[in-house]
């Protein structure tokens, strides 16, 4: 990440590298935050392999033992993949509720 100022303006220069997944919606965020203040220019950079499996789960003892049976460090692939997923209408498959409880009712 570098960021710059151009001298004799009020421009604001920052320059990152972010996944494209991340990418979408980013500009129409950044002007909503900023009030139309900012635009932001996006440039492919070029490609890089994420190295973690999004279909991977704890399966030998020991997997299991360090990381229990949810696997309670986020899968940072399958988050990326269900969210391509969920934005082009596809079937995610995910818990929506983990921890279920009985719902009271008030009487009336």
């Amino acid at each position: 990440m570098a960021e710059d100022m151009k001298e004799g303006t009020s421009i604001f220069i920052i320059r990152a590298t972010l996944p494209v997944v991340e990418s979408f919606g980013f500009a129409t965020e950044i002007r909503t935050k900023t009030s139309g203040l900012a635009s932001p220019q996006l440039f492919f950079h070029g490609w890089e392999l994420f190295d973690e499996n999004p279909f991977w789960v704890p399966t030998t003892d020991e997997e299991l033992e360090d990381l229990g049976e949810k696997a309670d460090r986020e899968n940072v692939a399958l988050r990326y993949m269900n969210a391509v997923r969920r934005r082009k209408g596809l079937l995610v498959q995910e818990k929506l509720v983990e921890n279920p409880e009985k719902q009271s009712t008030l009487k009336k």
